[in-house]
Formats: C-alpha cells, structure tokens, sequence
C-alpha cells in the first residue's frame, strides 16, 4: 500500500468518526449524489430513446420495464452481498483493524465471482419463461427476452463492480465510484444512440441495442474500478486470492438479509407488474409504469445517496466506539435527503405532464404516467425515511428488520391492496398507484420507529 492511499484512508476516517457531522454527511453523498444525477439521466435518456421507436415503442418500453424484473433478482443479490461488505470493512476501518477490512473485500470479491456465474445461466437459459411469468405478453415477449438474456452475460462484472463499489465507499472512498459511474454512463449513452437507431455503420438493434450497450458499459467500468482498487487502502485485498469460508459464513450472515430484502422488493415489483397485465390497458400500464419509475429516479437520488452516505457513517463510528454519534449522522442524514425529496415531489404535482412528454406522447400512456407522479408524491419524504435510515442500520449490520419492514410493507400490504383497488374495486390504473403510495408511506414509518428503538446498536460482526 502506498503513502498516498494511507494518507486518504486516514483522512477520509478523521471526517467520519471526528469532524462535524453536518460535513461529514455531505463529505460522502455528494459524489454518490452526482452518480445517481447521472444515472438517473441514462435512464431518461433511455428511456427517451426506446419511447422514439414508432410502432415498437410502447412494446420496447414496457419490455425494459418486464425485462428488470429477473434482472432486479440478480441485482437483489449483488446488493445484499455488497451489504455485508461494506457493514465489515466499514466497521474494521473504524476499529483500525485494517487487514480484516482487506480481507473483508478479498473474500467478498471471491463471492462476487461465484455468484455472477451461478446467477447468469439460469437467466441465459429461461429468460423467456422469466419474462412470461413476470407478465410479458405478444410482442413483448422476445424484446424483454433477448434484453435479458444479452446483459446476463455481464453477470460476474456486474457482482465484482457492487462489491468494489461498496468497499471503497465504507472506507471514505466515494470519487472513485463518481469517476467510474461516469465511465459506465456516458459510454452506455454514447452506444445506446449508436446501437438503438443504427447511426452510421451500426445497424438498428432497438431495445437489444440498449442491452449490449448495457453490457459493454458495465465490463469496462468492472476493469476500471479494479483499477482505482488497487491503488486504495484496500489494494492487499487483491493479492494472495484464496477462499475462506468463515469469511464467506460471516459476509453472508449480514448480507443473506439484505439479499433476501431486495428479493422481496424485486418479486414484489414483479408482482405489481403481473397485477398490471389482468387490467384491459395492461402495455400501456406496463410501459407507464416504467417511465414513471424512470422520472421517479429524480427523487430516488437524494435517498441513495444519502443512504449510502449513511452506511460509513454508521459503521466507522460504532467501529470507533461512538454510537450516538453514529445515530446523529443517521439523522442528519435522513433530515437532508427528506428535505429535497419533498421539494422534487413538488415538481411531480405541478408539471407531471412535461415531465411525461419527455418520454413518449403516447395519448393511452402520458396520463397514466401523469397520475402516477402526482400520487407517489405524497410518499416521497416517508420514502427518505425507509431508504437513509435502512442504509443507516445496514452500516451497523442490522439487516434482519429492513428485510421484515419490505415483507411487510410489500408483500403483506402493497400487492394485496393494489390488487383489491385495482381489479377487484374496479379502479384501474390509479387504484394500483395508490396502493403504491401507501404502502411507501407504512414502510417509512415502520423503518423509523426500528431505528428510534436502538437496537443496531448493540449488532456484532
């Protein structure tokens, strides 16, 4: 390990266990924040580009929506196992227990290898089943397929990248990721434009276009961040490569949860997509909900970022011996991304529709996707509550209530309801919406008063 990336390491650790919180909190989400600004505009670019297909682009939109949902499985996973990551290497940095933080990453490395092989033939094998049973029907059926069949094959980059990703961050490291979300993003855009419309040479690929972009872009971030990787603090976890499995046992402990809580999340949306496909306008529902998902994507950022931002704050300061220092940056945390997902939510209910014709002009979709915004909303800032506070007890490896509270809140509330609003009390479309928003609403709640109770504090790892 070089001076240099000790000198980061230590600096990075004296802001988070040591200087002012208010800095601290920002210290760390505003790179994640212009990551998800980023991101969130591929996905409107996207988007944009799929809704500009003719004919095809109510089938491609709703296709990219369909095709997420066996994709989101897989990135359930490689969520929760970036979980466990980030809880240890966070807390051992805190602890000055820097060659168990190394080994921390090194092992989950090893994971993250294993599980993008054993998770990307199955999807290679049966994306078309996946895609049918998720609610895809007609023309829809081969777009969502091939889209998911070709990023698949980016399975394991996809793994290494989270896992990278989530280790830098816990140890203060949050420009690397900016710099290769970066990367990722403009390549993808630059290949989405080329691939999807055929410009010069390229031939017109449509939404499989989208799907190698996708791929290509996810590869060459995986190579770029193994880079920044091994010129950070964590640079040993890249040397004598060998499994451990009390390593793996203990990685797993904290992140099966986290796994198993964005698995609900992601049949849980698969679901809502099936609930979708019984309504006579189900295309239209479908490819309505995922624009709207992608607009949404304005108020998402703030909560990410500050959820990971919240991660590291937590971990290093119980790591440090200092946990009500630790539930004092949760809160800040939580206070700040809750204040600027409300004032986005504001821009839902006054201008959804310019927000939507950015999108398609599609007279069937636009006010399914106007009346989406306006109702969600009202559960922006109980979202900031579920999303920051979750990050905040992942950081101190409480992963067991998040999971409860996404069962809860999904499962036991958001499927039924939509269900009953939607088809059984004839409400349509907006019945779903609704069932949306309050069940958003519950799970913020839930997640607040979990964490009022303390109990992360006392979590080992």
């Amino acid at each position: 390990m070089n001076d240099e990336a000790v000198r980061r390491r230590d600096e990075a650790s004296a802001i988070i266990t040591s200087g002012h919180i208010w800095h601290a909190v920002w210290y760390l989400a505003w790179p994640t924040a212009i990551n998800t600004v980023m991101q969130s505009a591929y996905v409107f670019i996207n988007r944009i580009f799929l809704g500009k297909l003719g004919d095809t682009a109510a089938p491609s939109l709703a296709a990219a929506g369909i095709g997420g949902g066996p994709l989101m499985v897989q990135f359930a996973l490689m969520i929760g196992l970036s979980v466990g990551t980030s809880a240890l290497v966070a807390r051992f940095l805190g602890a000055q227990t820097y060659e168990e933080a190394e080994e921390a990453t090194r092992q989950s490395l090893i994971l993250a290898v294993i599980g993008g092989v054993i998770t990307m033939i199955p999807m290679i094998v049966y994306a078309r089943p996946m895609v049918t049973f998720v609610g895809a029907k007609g023309p829809v059926i081969p777009l969502a397929a091939g889209y998911v069949t070709i990023i698949a094959y980016s399975s394991a980059a996809g793994f290494i990248l989270m896992i990278i990703t989530a280790a830098l961050r816990s140890a203060g490291d949050v420009k690397s990721p900016l710099y290769v979300g970066a990367v990722i993003i403009g390549v993808n855009v630059l290949l989405d434009w080329l691939l999807i419309f055929g410009i010069g040479p390229f031939p017109a690929l449509g939404i499989r276009g989208a799907a190698i972009a996708t791929t290509v872009s996810r590869t060459l971030g995986t190579a770029l961040i193994i880079v920044f990787l091994a010129k950070s603090a964590l640079a040993g976890s890249l040397s004598r490569i060998r499994a451990h499995f009390g390593w793996f046992a203990k990685i797993l402990e904290i992140g099966w949860p986290a796994m198993l809580m964005n698995l609900i999340w992601t049949t849980a949306f698969a679901g809502f997509i099936k609930v979708l496909a019984y309504l006579p306008n189900a295309t239209s529902a479908q490819a309505a909900l995922t624009v709207a998902g992608a607009i949404e994507g304005m108020a998402f950022m703030p909560g990410v970022a500050y959820s990971v931002a919240a991660t590291p704050l937590v971990g290093q300061n119980l790591g440090a011996g200092k946990p009500d220092r630790a539930a004092h940056s949760a809160w800040v945390a939580t206070a700040q991304a809750a204040g600027i997902m409300s004032i986005v939510a504001i821009l839902f209910v006054t201008i959804p529709r310019p927000l939507s014709l950015l999108f398609t002009n599609k007279a069937s979709v636009v006010p399914l996707i106007v009346s989406y915004l306006r109702i969600n909303a009202i559960s922006e800032p109980f979202l900031a509550l579920a999303m920051v506070l979750r990050g905040a007890m992942q950081g101190a490896g409480e992963t067991r209530a998040p999971a409860w509270i996404a069962f809860i809140s999904n499962w036991v509330v958001r499927l039924p309801l939509a269900w009953l609003l939607a088809i059984r009390l004839g409400y349509g479309v907006p019945g779903a919406w609704a069932a949306m928003c309050a069940s958003t609403i519950l799970g913020g709640l839930i997640m607040t008063a979990w964490f009022v109770r303390g109990n992360w504090r006392n979590v080992e790892v």
